[in-house]
Formats: structure tokens, sequence, C-alpha cells
């Protein structure tokens, strides 16, 4: 059985469009850099790359807090998959945010309380 369907020329060229934006990244990285972000990491490989110890990534692993895959009992991780995930992990730079004070202009701080010595309690049963 043969089914044929027309469809119009312009939907054709916006699916082709859609496709072509979501490949065109892959696309446009040199092939050693395509291998790379598919390449698998083992728990040592990714607290080397991250800096942390090896328990440190057990516990993010046990919380999901961290993307994984389990290939039989072992867990792996995607090079691109490390990296999308501390994209959304980074701490935005605040410096542009804090102002200098205002000429003049009080500066608030946390208050720094005294020691008063006089407010110890006296040992009980001390020779006065």
């Amino acid at each position: 059985m043969k089914i044929e369907i027309e469809i119009p020329e312009a939907v054709l060229d916006a699916i082709a469009a859609k496709v072509a934006a979501q490949i065109k990244p892959t696309l446009m990285r040199p092939p050693e850099s395509r291998a790379q972000a598919e390449e698998l990491m083992s728990v040592c490989q990714l607290a080397a790359h991250l800096g942390v110890s090896k328990d440190g990534i057990y516990r993010k692993t046990a919380g999901n807090e961290i993307p994984f895959v389990k290939v039989g009992r072992l867990v792996k991780f995607r090079r691109s998959e490390i990296d999308a995930w501390l994209s959304t992990r980074s701490v935005p730079d605040i410096s542009s945010l804090s102002a200098p004070p205002p000429p003049g202009g009080r500066r608030i701080g946390i208050p720094v309380v005294p020691q008063n010595h006089s407010r110890r309690r006296p040992l009980t049963g001390a020779v006065k």
C-alpha cells in the first residue's frame, strides 16, 4: 500500500530550517571536539576534571544532583551533559552589583559587641 501526502513547500522549508538550527552547533564543532563531548567519564575522571573528591561525586549521584548514566553497575558521566550542568550552576559576578558607599553616607555593618567580663557567672562554691 502506498500513501502519498502533499506537504506545502513553505512547511517543508520551515521544518528544514528548524532541523538545521538544531544540528548546526554540533556540525560547527571540530570533529575531535564532538567526540570528546560524547566521551563517557568514570567517577575518578570526573572527580579529577572537577577537582573534587570521589566521595563528593558519589554523594551527588546518590542525590540525583548531577547527570549520570548507568552502564551495568558502573556510574558514567557524559562530558557534554556535565558541561551543560556546570553552565547552569555558575555563580554570577556580583562586582557589578556592588556600588561604593555614597559620599558622606554611613556604611551599614555588623555591630561588634564588646565582651563584658563582669557578666560572667561566678563559680559556685568559690572563695571570695
